[in-house]
């Protein structure tokens, strides 16, 4: 791969070398698998596919974002702050004041700069520490760090070019940056442009799941006065590379399996990642299975986002019979058409998952499919259905692992009824 196609930057919209995948934005940032761009676009924070396709907002007021290494967070700037936030949108926190955020390569730490100095502080909050004077910090993969002082690029206390902008090629022996509205690499100007970010160094591809939650459906109310429980259907698509394939595993002595995710890559291999869950004997009708634990959940928030209502739901058998995802798939064909272990409670181990093109589906009140919504005023709310709540699983986007309605609850005599206002794929907040 050439030097130019390695880097993706911002040139009238994003490039990556001499293509250009989305027609605007800035600051673009490359995830540490390669497979996926974040950047900022009218003020907000963008996530999308290296082709600059499957775009998704991710958050509003927010620039300058860098991955993660472990690519489930990103650090960004708002406002002259630093904040970080989940790949799936959720648990943002603001750390401490400054620009720039860099993730050092062990992840635990994060530079950035302040009124002209550069500083470190942990990734979860805490004291911050002064590095040396200067901008735009940027860390190589090997742990040095390079700086932008008085026009010059600086790296271990040496100016090594005149620029600014600095990024480090995956080997941490060269450096692109900027200079006069060109990028350069190593002294070589290479093309046009400005923000540049070395793409990650790219191993056999993993073909990833991407699990999509579809917005609750079908939506109804049973019980009688005491007890009143809202159901509803849930659907989880695999539209992603590859399937999710889960092994349990039950340790000598113990009740519950460990369950680890295989994961396909694209030269035939396999690669895992183990304590992605856990995997209980489910004893109720008509489930008499091992369920995968947390696998999706059910909440019922006010219009302020508070959390009001969350379920109790068992866990999920995880197969290839229930139906399959929107859209064209020409190689989808089921694999996953086991019975979970049924009725075998001393089973040491299962394997469940769900093929690419095929869908998880629950059926209202089928063991848990609802919330309990007994004594909660009338008024309206957001039902929200969220899968890999955790991120424990390992996909391929995650921003899309929400998704939500908004309803109208009303009581007549005692007896609620509940319509549907809107739906809202994607979103947690409808």
């Amino acid at each position: 791969m050439s030097t130019l196609a390695s880097i993706v930057f911002a040139l009238a919209g994003i490039h990556v070398g001499a293509q250009r995948v989305l027609p605007v934005g800035h600051s673009p940032a490359w995830s540490p698998n390669a497979e996926r761009i974040a950047y900022s676009s009218s003020g907000n924070l963008w996530v999308a596919d290296a082709d600059g396709t499957h775009r998704a907002l991710l958050e509003r007021g927010a620039a300058n974002p860098d991955w993660a290494p472990s690519g489930r967070r990103l650090a960004f700037s708002r406002n002259g702050w630093i904040w970080t936030v989940r790949a799936d949108g959720n648990d943002e926190r603001r750390l401490a004041r400054g620009n720039d955020p860099a993730w050092s390569p062990h992840g635990q730490k994060i530079a950035y700069d302040d009124g002209g100095e550069i500083y470190s502080i942990n990734w979860f909050g805490g004291r911050r520490h002064k590095l040396a004077p200067g901008t735009e910090p940027a860390y190589a993969p090997d742990g040095r760090l390079a700086f932008v002082r008085d026009d010059e690029i600086v790296v271990g206390g040496k100016e090594v070019a005149r620029g600014d902008q600095p990024t480090w090629a995956p080997d941490s022996t060269r450096l692109a940056y900027v200079y006069g509205g060109m990028i350069y690499v190593s002294g070589r100007a290479v093309t046009r442009g400005t923000q540049p970010d070395w793409r990650p160094a790219q191993r056999v591809r993993q073909l990833l799941p991407d699990l999509v939650q579809r917005p609750p459906t079908d939506l109804v109310v049973a019980g009688h006065p005491g007890l009143w429980l809202l159901g509803f259907t849930s659907l989880v698509d695999n539209v992603g590379l590859g399937p999710l394939i889960i092994v349990g595993v039950r340790p000598p002595g113990q009740k519950r399996m460990d369950a680890t995710q295989h994961v396909l890559l694209a030269n035939g291999k396999w690669t895992t990642y183990p304590d992605v869950g856990l995997l209980r004997y489910t004893n109720s009708q008509p489930h008499y299975h091992w369920h995968l634990m947390r696998y999706d959940s059910y909440e019922l928030h006010s219009l302020t986002g508070k959390l009001l209502i969350r379920d109790r739901k068992a866990g999920f058998c995880l197969a290839d019979h229930y139906g399959i995802a929107p859209g064209n798939w020409p190689d989808r064909h089921p694999r996953f058409l086991g019975n979970c272990q049924a009725y075998n409670p001393e089973a040491k181990r299962v394997v469940e998952g769900t093929s690419l093109g095929y869908t998880d589906r629950y059926p209202a009140f089928f063991a848990g499919q609802n919330d309990n919504i007994t004594g909660l005023v009338g008024g309206v709310y957001d039902l929200v259905h969220r899968v890999n709540s955790n991120m424990s699983l390992h996909e391929l986007r995650y921003e899309n692992d929400a998704a939500s309605v908004r309803i109208r609850l009303s009581w007549q005599d005692g007896t609620p009824t509940v319509n549907v206002l809107r739906r809202c794929p994607g979103k947690a907040v409808c």
